[in-house]
């Protein structure tokens, strides 16, 4: 297990993760930057786990998100009432996910271990 420093920053860097996905989009992710950037050369390898791979699967859903959208307005529309319905599947499939792993990673953050989130987690590794 790692030491308590880095078990603490494991744990923030999933909540602000959790944050950014529930409550508080685009500022917890500012402050998820931010964590890393002021820990990026000091952290353990714990504390790199988790803070680069929420940082890495935050842009990442924030792209699918922003691609997703932008997909569903230029085929469908406003006025397409296919619009609402592929986006609510959106975010029933592909949000609530990312949020689950997220869930995942917290869980694993506070017992002290190492998590990689399924699928797109990997290339984010520390």
């Amino acid at each position: 297990m790692d030491n308590g420093r880095g078990k603490l920053l494991a744990i923030q860097a999933e909540t602000l993760y959790l944050i950014n996905l529930m409550l508080a989009p685009g500022l917890a992710f500012f402050l998820l930057l931010g964590l890393y950037w002021l820990n990026r050369n000091s952290a353990d390898a714990l504390d790199m786990n988790h803070l680069s791979q929420t940082v890495g699967v935050s842009i990442t859903g924030g792209a699918l998100i922003m691609l997703a959208i932008a997909i569903f307005l230029y085929t469908g529309g406003m006025e397409s009432g296919y619009t609402l319905m592929t986006l609510v599947l959106y975010f029933t499939f592909i949000h609530s996910s990312l949020i689950f792993m997220g869930i995942m990673g917290l869980v694993k953050a506070m017992a002290g271990e190492h998590y990689v989130y399924p699928l797109i987690g990997r290339p984010f590794r520390a």
